[in-house]
């Protein structure tokens, strides 16, 4: 085997997945379903190391399967691709695996067609008229979905979004389809009586319904509550964060000072705080467009609550492993 893993990390022979690993926690611009991308890429190289097919390699995907989960800790589907890929796996090897890849991209294509029916759905709802939507941040689905129907009569704002500012990329590629407004983000207020709806690709839906998504996303929805705009989450099953079901505190991590203050701190009294997330309660949500159709959060949750293969989590909270 071309690859030897230790209790505490993936060390040793090879250290090209170290080095994919360390990229993908660093990658805080990719959305969620380009984070999937790249794991599906580094599951796959840990295959190609593998060179007896039937060897159990069951410890060494579970430890990769840790490293991928906590890279990103408040985005959910990384835990569900793990899931989907090992779940009621009592032995797991090189075959075994590819053959889980193979039905995981199967499946993903077949939500992402029923997810654009759905989405289909919603659009031509607001057919009749004009339409001016607002954006946050940076989402792949969002982007292609729109993308899609380019020839509708739509008219897109989208907030920067503070600090790495991921809505300049959205408003760079929507403008090539439709007229795009990027503004600030405190300017919401000024530009939210001209909104008919507001769509947010969120990282994790939480067990009550709550959404974690790109900082600034409770604010925007407090405004629009305010302005009875309607806000609705696009997003898939894999979006249904397992942690939370089980209990588990969901960390929002601070990140870098210097992304948002770049001198030398020399007062003791000057604090700098800088996430990247934040959390909104689902009374401010809408509705969820999804591979299930368009629905409230409460049809959501019932219906991922049976579908996604929840139980496999438990091994890793027993096991102290995450």
């Amino acid at each position: 085997m071309g690859i030897k893993i230790k209790q505490t990390n993936l060390g040793s022979k090879d250290s090209d997945i170290l080095k994919m690993l360390a990229e993908l926690r660093r990658n805080n611009l990719s959305g969620a379903n380009e984070l999937i991308f790249k794991v599906i890429g580094i599951i796959k190289y840990l295959l190609k190391l593998i060179k007896t097919p039937d060897e159990d390699i069951k410890e060494q995907i579970l430890i990769l399967s840790v490293e991928i989960i906590n890279s990103h800790p408040s985005i959910a589907p990384l835990i569900n691709t793990m899931g989907y890929i090992l779940n009621n796996l009592e032995f797991i090897n090189k075959k075994t695996i590819e053959k889980r890849l193979d039905q995981f991209e199967k499946d993903r294509i077949e939500k992402k067609r029923a997810l654009n029916i759905s989405f289909q759905e919603f659009l031509n709802h607001y057919k009749k008229r004009p339409s001016k939507i607002m954006l946050i941040s940076y989402s792949s689905t969002i982007i292609n979905l729109l993308a899609e129907f380019n020839k509708e009569n739509l008219e897109i704002y989208v907030l920067e979004s503070r600090p790495l500012l991921e809505g300049r990329k959205t408003a760079e590629i929507l403008s090539q389809y439709f007229k795009t407004h990027l503004i600030v983000d405190a300017a919401i207020g000024k530009f939210i009586d001209q909104i008919d709806i507001i769509l947010i690709g969120v990282d994790s839906i939480l067990k009550d319904g709550s959404i974690i998504n790109k900082i600034g996303t409770f604010p925007l929805a407090l405004v629009a509550k305010a302005n009875d705009v309607p806000i609705y989450v696009i997003a898939d099953s894999f979006k249904y964060n397992l942690r939370s079901h089980f209990d588990q505190r969901i960390i929002i991590d601070k990140k870098p000072i210097y992304e948002i203050y770049d001198k030398k701190i020399e007062n003791k009294y000057l604090k700098v705080d800088n996430y990247y997330f934040d959390m909104t309660p689902s009374k401010y949500i809408s509705g969820i467009i999804s591979e299930y159709g368009i629905l409230s959060i409460k049809q959501f949750l019932e219906k991922v609550q049976h579908s996604l293969p929840i139980e496999w989590f438990k091994y890793f909270l027993n096991n102290k492993r995450v």
